[in-house]
Parts: structure tokens; C-alpha cells; sequence
């Protein structure tokens, strides 16, 4: 055989070789979709956040494999993240005290995962006993707040829980986004336009859709308020949860589970929240909840997820009970009392957005 014939013989094997390996891989990323789900598939059962080990044990796994598919994908780098000094003798999270389960998600709260060199304080009450309420920060850094596409598509903004308070809404509004506004709450008519071109709708955020939820409210998951305001095909620009549940608690948590569940984490640019911790956290309801909280956003953190901002929310107690009033009372306070309420108004920004909202979900 000659050398010319032997070396075609080469290229021929080499090409059926990348073919086979080609189809291989193909028929192995059909299979992941099929497992994972593809398309708008709405869940058969709500999620139940119950606090329980099961739902602790699923978010450990809930990230982990969505990152497996989108490993490689990004070429932004994050900051590491260090565990708190003082978490570090606390025994493992599940199993501590009450007093230590506090202490690990007090440490957390106040360690800055990543420095926004660029942002935007927005809205607020400016004056009362209230003053301040109600204002949230906006990371402005370009990685976070891109500029327009040519289209001229504007940000896209989902706020939940007003309270009759359109500060921080109208104030993203004049960065030039399409906000929503949703609290079911008020007395205002559903998809009434306000004059910074702000549109209200009547409805809360849940766990499932129900035309008469919660306190007989319409209620919706986030997924579905994607899919009904045909969103499905954008990123979530900026998500802010500031809601009440009248216990004391709020549904963040309804929130954060369906991001981690849904995978709408990675279409999410920055998320704001006010985080409700009340007492006694001798309670186990409220123990488990305590300690699903700080397991969501370390899920979070393993999806790219970085707490760049943390403000303590103690205006009530300043001027109703003490204007010296500190959070460190108010910590003294939730182990063993009723009545007493930890708040903190909390931003992530995402450092592995991956496409649309409608890209998140096929994941």
C-alpha cells in the first residue's frame, strides 16, 4: 500500500471518529434535557417551604447540577467566598442551637461578598418616623446594569410588596426600565399606569397560582407572572421582594426557593429583598425557617450569586420604643421572645447570568 492510500486511510478514520463522538454527545444532551425538563413546564405541586431537612437537602443539590450544564460558560470571575471567622466553631448548620443558628446567619449577613464601586441609593420615605424605609441600592457597574441593546429594549424591573410607597419603583423608573409593581394589598386598580410609566398589577408572589390565595388575594409564582406578561424572552434586570405575611415572616423565602427550584436564578441580574427573621427561634417552625434561609442563599452563592449590600432595618423600634435602638438589642431579643422581628434589607448581584428567563428554565 502506498503512503498516499495509507494516509487517506488516516483522514478517513479520524473523520467517522469525530462523527461517532459528535453523536454520542448529542444524544447525551437530549437525554439531560428530557431529565431536566425543557420548555415552560409549570410544576404539578407548589413548592412547599416547610423549613424541613428535606428541602435543606434538595437546595444542596438543586445548584450543584445546573452548574455541571453550564460549567465552562461564563468567563466573568466571581470573589470567593470565606467563611466568617466566627462560624467557624459553630457546630454544622441543622444541628446547632438555636443561639448558634442565629450567630451563623447573623455572620453571614454582614460579611460583603463583593464591593459595588458603582451604585444608586433608590427611593425612600424622606421624611416621618419612617424616613428611609422603603429605599433600596442598585449596583450601576456595567456587568450588572449593561448598557441597552440596540433595540432599544429597556431593563427589565419585578417589584413586590409597595405598601402605597412608589419611591424606589418610579426612582428605577427614570433609569429608563419597564417596571412592574405588584402588591395585592392596595386599594388600586389592577394594571392602573402610573406617570413614571410604572404599571401596577393586584397581584402577590407565591408558591401557586390561585385567583383567591392568600387573605382570598390573586397570587402567582414568579414563573408564571414571566410567562403571563411575556417576559419569558428577557432577563430579570433587577427582582426586589419587600413583602409581609402578618406573623412576622415574609415570602422571600417562597422567592428564593422557586429561583433555586425553577433555575430563574440565572436570568436574575440583581435581587433586593427584606429579610424576616422573628422570634422566638426556640420555636421550631421558626428555627427551620431560620436555618432554610441561610441555606437558600448559600445555594445562591453556588449559583453565582454575590450579597454586595445589607442595611438594618430597626426604624420601627427607633421610633416607637428607643432612638438608640440597635439590631445587636434586637438579636439579645429573638432566641427566647415573641414580638420581636430581625429585619435586613439585602442585594445580591449575579455573576453567571446565562441568557433569557425563558434559557434559565430549559436548563
Amino acid at each position: 500500500m502506498s503512503k498516499k492510500s495509507f494516509a487517506m486511510t488516516k483522514n478517513q478514520v479520524l473523520f467517522v471518529s469525530i462523527c461517532s463522538i459528535a453523536l454520542v454527545l448529542t444524544l447525551l444532551l437530549i437525554l439531560r434535557r428530557e431529565q431536566l425538563g425543557t420548555g415552560v413546564s409549570f410544576p404539578q405541586k407548589p413548592y412547599q417551604n416547610d423549613g424541613s431537612e428535606i428541602m435543606v437537602q434538595r437546595l444542596k443539590t438543586l445548584v450543584k447540577d445546573r452548574q455541571i450544564i453550564s460549567k465552562g460558560s461564563f468567563n466573568k470571575e466571581k470573589p470567593a467566598i470565606l467563611e466568617p471567622l466566627a462560624s467557624r466553631e459553630l457546630k454544622p448548620p441543622g444541628e446547632a442551637s438555636p443561639e448558634e443558628e442565629l450567630e451563623r446567619i447573623w455572620n453571614y449577613i454582614y460579611q460583603r461578598q463583593y464591593h459595588c464601586t458603582e451604585s444608586k441609593y433608590l427611593g425612600g420615605q424622606k421624611t416621618g418616623p419612617f424616613a428611609g424605609d422603603g429605599a433600596y441600592d442598585v449596583c450601576v457597574e456595567k456587568q450588572f446594569w449593561p448598557d441597552r441593546n440596540p433595540s432599544g429594549e429597556k431593563c427589565l424591573v419585578y417589584s413586590f410588596g409597595i405598601n402605597n410607597d412608589f419611591t424606589f419603583d418610579d426612582a428605577i423608573a427614570q433609569l429608563g426600565c419597564e417596571v412592574h409593581s405588584f402588591d395585592p394589598s392596595m386599594d388600586l386598580a389592577d394594571k392602573t399606569v402610573r406617570k413614571s410609566g410604572v404599571i401596577f398589577h393586584k397581584i402577590g408572589i407565591s408558591n401557586e397560582d390561585k385567583d383567591r390565595g392568600f387573605n382570598g388575594w390573586k397570587m402567582r409564582t414568579l414563573k408564571t407572572l414571566l410567562y403571563e406578561l411575556g417576559h419569558l424572552d428577557r432577563h430579570l434586570d433587577f427582582l426586589k421582594v419587600d413583602t409581609d405575611r402578618g406573623d412576622g415572616t415574609g415570602f422571600e423565602d417562597i422567592v428564593m426557593q422557586e429561583l433555586l427550584e425553577t433555575g430563574l436564578y440565572k436570568c436574575v441580574r440583581q435581587f433586593s429583598f427584606e429579610l424576616h427573621m422573628p422570634g422566638p427561634l426556640t420555636q421550631p417552625r421558626l428555627l427551620n425557617r431560620c436555618r432554610l434561609l441561610y441555606h437558600q442563599m448559600r445555594a445562591l452563592n453556588d449559583g453565582g450569586w454575590r450579597l454586595y449590600n445589607t442595611t438594618d432595618n430597626v426604624r420601627y423600634y427607633k421610633t416607637q420604643a428607643n432612638k438608640d435602638y440597635t439590631q445587636r438589642i434586637n438579636k439579645n431579643n429573638i432566641v427566647n421572645r415573641g414580638g420581636y422581628v430581625i429585619l435586613w434589607e439585602s442585594s445580591f448581584v449575579n455573576f453567571e447570568v446565562i441568557g433569557t428567563c425563558k434559557n434559565a428554565l430549559s436548563l
